[in-house]
């Protein structure tokens, strides 16, 4: 054991959300998390300082550390700390819990100075979203995309990667991220079935290959049964946008963008009330930094 290790992981957006039927997809985004784990020998609760949110992430991060610790044989040998720090905003629909618990994973694999076993590490990053109340199905598809990068179709209730999506790598991400938050805690998975069918379209359109239709179709249904405005998504689409909608239970929405439509894009967003991102997507898997 080397006793510190940090990482950093990416966030994602939405194509399909999985709280209706259970099948999901996401692109991991150029947004990021860092960890910074330290550990020592004795018993002890590892304990989170998490610089990005200290009242959201605190309890994942450290049941994150606690569950890797175990899986490695080192459970209640060891004790800690675990700190973060992250670009992603919390709590709008941007996967920064996903980033959160892969980068705090992977930073403790290598305070540990073991290998990392990237299957196990992603299932432990579901199963801690679980426990903390952070995820509804356990987002195995934002979790699969942020460790991995790029886009990914999955059964988030068997954890199982059914398809990995082609996306164009010149496309720009635009995001708006309105002033308020949506806890998934407060939120009842039975909610969705009014859109079950029009998920079960979107998951079609996504597996031939039309991921931008997909992430539209999803964005204006989950818009409506949560009571989100779709007018930004429809606005960025009128703009020239590929494809536009909610991401997650928002209240962010996501836009794709060819590089020579992202300004009108913007201009379109700047019409409502929120902070506009613009990133792209990304490919690259979260990763041990030194």
């Amino acid at each position: 054991m080397k006793g510190n290790g940090q990482a950093v992981a990416h966030g994602a957006v939405t194509i399909l959300n999985a709280f209706a039927t259970g099948k999901g997809a996401a692109i991991g985004v150029g947004l990021w998390t860092r960890a910074r784990v330290t550990l020592q020998d004795g018993g002890g609760a590892s304990f989170g300082i998490v610089a990005s949110d200290p009242q959201g992430s605190s309890k994942l991060a450290v049941r994150v550390v606690e569950k890797v610790l175990e899986h490695y044989g080192y459970g209640e040998k060891l004790h800690g700390e675990v700190a973060t720090s992250s670009n992603i905003p919390t709590a709008v629909g941007l996967k920064s819990s996903s980033a959160a618990a892969n980068a705090v994973a992977l930073a403790t694999v290598s305070a540990l100075d073991q290998e990392p076993d990237d299957d196990a590490l992603v299932e432990i990053g579901v199963e801690a979203s679980l426990e903390c109340g952070v995820s509804l199905t356990g987002a195995y598809d934002d979790s699969f995309a942020s460790w991995h990068g790029g886009a990914v179709l999955t059964d988030n209730d068997r954890r199982k990667v059914e398809k990995v999506l082609k996306v164009p790598e010149n496309i720009r991400i635009i995001i708006l991220v309105p002033p308020r938050q949506t806890l998934t805690g407060n939120l009842d998975r039975r909610r969705f079935a009014p859109v079950k069918r029009i998920s079960e379209l979107a998951y079609i359109e996504a597996d031939n290959g039309h991921v931008w239709d997909a992430l539209t179709l999803n964005g204006l249904a989950f818009s409506a049964v949560l009571g989100e405005d779709p007018r930004p998504a429809l606005a960025a689409i009128e703009a020239g946008a590929l494809g536009a909608g909610l991401s997650g239970k928002g209240p962010a929405v996501v836009a794709a963008v060819e590089e020579k439509d992202s300004k009108r894009v913007r201009q379109a967003f700047e019409k409502f009330d929120g902070r506009i991102i613009e990133t792209e997507p990304n490919y690259s898997r979260a990763r041990v930094e030194t």
